[in-house]
């Protein structure tokens, strides 16, 4: 075990948490997923789960769920939009193929049977834009420990997984890179599980998993850092090791594909009754995807901000223009590093401090873990006023298609972005 010492790290933490009283807390919280899993999502009707009865159980499934606070007891950050969680549940609720499956992922108990039967949901859902079986695996580790939190680990995250077996250098009997998702989602969750208790922290997967994310373990195997600023302690991440994706050059199908993004949030955009700025660079490739009418897309900015500040902002992606103000902002990252439209954000928020802007990052799915990442670097998370993640989202792809297919468009609000935005930690 590398050092600090784990074992007093464990003392320590177990003469501040009540791991008895956290069992009953999700002895509870099972029982209510488990009633609602049986009684409304395998129920024979053919209503849709309304969107109440599903906030409830997305506040047990993730951190972020509507109505959550800061004390709420839930599974983790699921880094899934309230929206998507919704329509998962619902889809599984129609989808009786689909939910039998995952109702076969919670029961078993067979590890082998169980890494077979995750294989066949990642099949069986392939190709489909519901968050369900994505690479990290967040979406069914939740489930499984929402379902059984004293055998299932509450670190939903493959990568978080991996990071931390790495850090205690625990051994892995696969392959991480050729192993099925069944395998790696299986075996971790032993291979935690077991490296804790011969530690000596005997207790629930709930238990473990609330001492990996405590204020003293989870710094230590996520790279993160407290600093201090003059008004306040923020955490930032600095990475352990580079990403070899860093140094890849784009290709051209990711810049065509990122100008088709950009092209579909404005037409959002005017949908919703908004006029446009897309930069005067990307204009002639924008346009071969998208054809405004008259009035939709401004030749001038109508700010009154300073030269640096205006030259910032002329170079923003699409920006969505109420009057004379910004409602909006979005950068689409085509990017390997997903560096640069955070960092044109950081500037504009480094310019002005105060400035009241809604910021989006978009990127591919694929791209998620990498912009949560990034926007905690300590150059993002200790700008003037507020740090870049409580003020810019990430959208996925796949999310901006999602909104621009929603009946009704033109009669929303633009705050429908919120049940598909996801927040970093």
């Amino acid at each position: 075990m590398p050092t600090p010492n784990i074992s007093a790290l464990i003392g320590d933490f177990l003469s501040l948490y009540d791991s008895k009283a956290g069992d009953q807390i999700w002895n509870d919280q099972s029982q209510k997923f488990r009633t609602f899993w049986n009684d409304r999502v395998l129920s024979g009707t053919s209503d849709a789960i309304s969107d109440a009865d599903c906030d409830e159980i997305i506040r047990i499934l993730d951190r972020n769920g509507k109505g959550n606070t800061k004390d709420s007891e839930a599974v983790a950050k699921a880094m899934i939009p309230q929206g998507a969680w919704r329509r998962m549940l619902n889809e599984f609720h129609s989808n009786k193929d689909l939910a039998s499956l995952v109702t076969k992922v919670l029961g078993e108990t067979d590890p082998i049977r169980k890494a077979k039967l995750i294989d066949d949901l990642y099949k069986k859902n392939q190709g489909q834009r519901n968050n369900l079986t994505g690479p990290s695996g967040n979406a069914v580790c939740a489930y499984l420990a929402a379902f059984d939190p004293i055998n299932n680990l509450s670190i939903i995250s493959l990568k978080d997984r991996r990071a931390l077996i790495e850090y205690l250098d625990l051994s892995v009997p696969f392959d991480w890179d050729t192993s099925s998702i069944g395998t790696r989602n299986v075996s971790t969750n032993k291979i935690i599980l077991d490296g804790f208790r011969a530690c000596g922290l005997v207790g629930s997967a709930r238990t473990i998993a609330r001492f990996c994310y405590s204020q003293t373990m989870q710094p230590l195997w996520k790279g993160e850092h407290t600093v201090k600023r003059t008004d306040k302690s923020v955490s930032v991440t600095i990475p352990i090791t580079a990403d070899v994706e860093d140094v890849e050059e784009v290709d051209n199908d990711s810049i065509r594909e990122s100008m088709q993004m950009q092209a579909l949030i404005a037409k959002i955009g005017t949908s919703m009754g908004f006029t446009i700025w897309l930069p005067k660079s990307d204009r002639g490739r924008v346009l071969k995807a998208w054809q405004p009418e008259e009035g939709q897309l401004v030749d001038e900015l109508p700010l009154g901000y300073d030269s640096a500040t205006m030259k910032t902002i002329e170079q923003i992606d699409v920006l969505w223009l109420r009057r004379r103000s910004i409602a909006r902002a979005f950068e689409v990252e085509h990017t390997t590093s997903v560096y640069s439209g955070l960092l044109r954000m950081a500037d504009l928020v480094a310019l002005q401090p105060n400035i009241n802007i809604r910021l989006h990052i978009v990127a591919p799915a694929s791209k998620r873990d990498k912009v949560m990442q990034e926007i905690q670097r300590p150059v993002f998370s200790l700008l003037e006023g507020r740090e870049l993640s409580e003020m810019c989202t990430y959208l996925s792809y796949d999310s901006i298609k999602e909104i621009s297919e929603l009946k009704h468009l033109a009669h929303l609000s633009d705050k429908v972005i919120e049940d598909y935005e996801e927040s970093a930690e």
